[in-house]
């Protein structure tokens, strides 16, 4: 009988520095992931779990909006240098991992 390979969990979000530009895949706001806590065993795994719960970031969706140097990828979650992949340690007080909240 095998057995699944460990797991932990891991928080993915749009790295700082790529927020704090003008203009970014995550601008305009609205129907985007800011956020998300995944079980996987490696962090590639956990970018790729993340990439199938995608919104809208990098579709380049909204240029008719005045955004046109908003990043055409669509696997932002894949890439480091959009997004960070932190695993989170299971010792610690208890806490809210993640509230992501995104209201129009």
């Amino acid at each position: 009988m095998s057995s699944a390979p460990p797991t932990q969990l891991w928080l993915l979000r749009p790295r700082g520095d790529v927020l704090a530009r003008e203009s970014h895949p995550w601008r305009p706001w609205f129907d985007k992931v800011f956020g998300l806590v995944v079980r996987a065993p490696s962090e590639q795994v956990a970018r790729a779990l993340a990439q199938s719960q995608a919104g809208n970031e990098g579709l380049a969706l909204y240029r008719n909006h005045g955004y046109d140097d908003e990043a055409s990828g669509a696997d932002l979650w894949l890439d480091p240098a959009y997004t960070t992949c932190e695993p989170l340690a299971s010792e610690g007080n208890a806490t809210v991992i993640l509230v992501d909240r995104r209201r129009a």
